[in-house]
């Protein structure tokens, strides 16, 4: 029976975290049940059996560290699993020696696809595409993140390379685009959807020419926007994946992101998911107060919104309240931190001066 794909799974399913991810409060072998899954942001609220390491709370995890778990019993409380039955050309393994972030023609978070893999379980992989992470010099094999919940897998340069540009298919209509670019981003086609979303924007915000019936109707050309700015904030996610610093590619996908959720804004003032992903884009940019802050004001215009029209006419979809909450609440902390890295020591400016 094939796996399903994480986005396909409902309340109730259970999921695993994958072997290797280690945080603060949950690791990989634990196993809990969807509470609530969310597609478009690409992630899954989940309550973990382990109440004493997770808590008593469901918990939001990113899809790239979950999954799925069709039964109970693979988790024991300090016991981390083998890794699940995958395609792989080998197990991921522990690193064996020194992690570099480039080697050869390739660097880390670098997009790649897979390709020459020749064992029967592996082959399924070809064409298949994954992030960089490091490079293990003794192993002589990348880690790299594959898409489609896929996990880390172990591979030699030989059988990366870089991927094809994605072609928009000429003499489709815009509501094809759009339905194209959609199935793109399900399937974790990303850079496909940013060409179709594209190619249909050009088409709807062009000076010359006739224009598409859709033209007319700023609502329409509103969730194109939106749409492709959640392709953006996804890619600034999977780019960065656990680094601390906000590396150029990211914070440029964080960027379009902003440009683009801040458009649909505007021809669209009722639209909440707009606001939610303008916060979201705000918050993948290097921490600032000011940005805090911006991000703070979009996710709480969206967080009046309701299903039927909220404060203002702002409509938010029920099953994003809890998604936006928890967001709002991670940008406050954020508030807090850069004010208070702003806050100059007093001690420590006296020390200065009496140096001086």
């Amino acid at each position: 029976m094939a796996t399903p794909p994480l986005e396909e799974l409902k309340t109730g399913d259970r999921v695993r975290v994958q072997g290797g991810r280690n945080f603060e409060k949950f690791h990989g072998g634990m196993e809990g049940t969807i509470v609530e899954n969310n597609p478009d942001s690409r992630n899954v609220l989940v309550q973990f059996d382990d109440g004493i390491n997770a808590g008593a709370e469901p918990m939001t995890v990113a899809y790239r560290h979950l999954e799925f778990a069709p039964g109970r019993g693979g988790y024991r409380a300090g016991h981390v699993p083998a890794a699940p039955s995958q395609p792989s050309v080998q197990a991921p393994k522990e690193p064996q020696g020194p992690l570099l972030d480039g080697h050869g023609a390739f660097t880390t978070r670098q997009l790649v696809m897979l390709s020459g893999l020749q064992s029967a379980a592996a082959q399924e992989l070809n064409g298949k595409f994954g992030r960089l992470r490091k490079f293990d010099q003794t192993a002589e094999r990348w880690e790299v993140d594959v898409r489609c919940g896929l996990g880390i897998k172990r591979l030699k340069e030989e059988n990366l390379e870089p991927p094809p540009k994605p072609e928009v298919e000429p003499g489709l209509l815009v509501a094809e685009m759009k339905e194209r670019g959609n199935k793109a981003f399900t399937g974790q086609a990303f850079e496909e959807a940013v060409a179709y979303y594209g190619a249909a924007l050009d088409l709807l915000e062009a000076d010359e020419g006739e224009k598409p019936p859709e033209a007319e109707d700023p609502k329409y050309v509103a969730v194109l926007c939106s749409n492709r700015a959640q392709v953006f904030i996804t890619l600034c996610r999977e780019i960065n994946g656990e680094e601390k610093a906000i590396s150029k590619e990211a914070r440029s996908c964080a960027m379009r992101a902003n440009m683009d959720s801040a458009r649909a804004i505007e021809l669209d003032p009722t639209f909440g998911k707009a606001y939610y992903r303008r916060g979201c884009a705000v918050l993948g940019m290097a921490p600032s107060a000011s940005r805090a802050k911006e991000a703070i004001h979009c996710l709480e215009v969206a967080l009046s919104g309701r299903a039927s029209g909220g404060q203002d006419g702002i409509v938010l979809p029920n099953a994003m309240r809890h998604e936006v909450a928890n967001l709002l609440d991670y940008a406050k902390r954020r508030l807090d931190a850069c004010v208070e890295a702003a806050i100059p020591d007093v001690e420590q400016c006296r020390e200065n001066c009496r140096q001086q």
